[in-house]
């Protein structure tokens, strides 16, 4: 299986999110790291262990 995320390169590290679970940001300190930490967002959703965000609407005048 494959799942696509994004990322970019910060000051001191990689920070990325998988592109269907934006709201869990991550870093590593180079490509590796990053997706070891991605698997693990992705795992820890997957298993209920990390609980995926509910989403409102405000009213704004």
């Amino acid at each position: 299986m494959e799942i696509t995320y994004t990322y970019e390169k910060g000051e001191h590290f990689l920070v990325g999110y998988l592109d269907d679970y934006p709201e869990y940001p991550t870093q590593g300190e180079d490509i590796q790291d990053l997706e070891e930490h991605l698997k693990e967002i992705y795992n820890w959703i997957q298993d209920g262990t990390l609980e995926q965000k509910s989403h409102g609407v405000l009213k704004i005048a």
